[in-house]
């Protein structure tokens, strides 16, 4: 139990939570794992719920309309992924992809919302690390594009 815990706190989601409240995380988590080139997930498939990068690598990619893939970002441990589906209820909107081998946690869509209504201040803890990191997200994303239309 507490090995997870260890490995369960430096992950991005769950930064500033206690160890109390990581341990009553812990039952809500699993682990999974994945081979080279497996899908987590796919455009338009329903949401499972909200995965974190134990070890390995993923990638983040979205279909062009004439079916290429085009990358979007590499994920290494410590980040998280199919949070956006999970909060608005949508099917995922990208692809996530594993481009090593790599062991994932998964907090199940219907764990979380279980946790909504059992550890409201937890839950309001993970939806403030998901904000934030949308946010520098969102950030990086405006620099790029700044940088392509000045080069242009």
């Amino acid at each position: 139990m507490s090995d997870m815990k260890n490995e369960l706190k430096i992950q991005a989601l769950f930064k500033g939570l206690a160890d109390s409240e990581i341990e009553k995380v812990i039952p809500f988590v699993s682990l999974v794992r994945f081979q080279k080139d497996d899908h987590v997930f796919k455009e338009d498939e329903p949401c499972k719920g909200i995965y974190m990068i134990k070890s390995g690598k993923v990638e983040i990619s979205k279909s062009t309309p004439d079916g290429w893939r085009q990358p979007l970002v590499i994920l290494n441990t410590g980040h998280f992924m199919g949070e956006i589906a999970l909060l608005e209820k949508t099917n995922h909107a990208s692809n996530a992809r594993t481009v090593e081998p790599s062991e994932l946690f998964l907090i199940p869509k219907e764990y979380f919302e279980e946790m909504e209504r059992k550890e409201p201040f937890i839950i309001l803890k993970i939806i403030k690390n998901i904000a934030i990191i949308a946010g520098l997200n969102v950030r990086r994303m405006n620099e790029k594009f700044i940088k392509v239309l000045v080069n242009y």
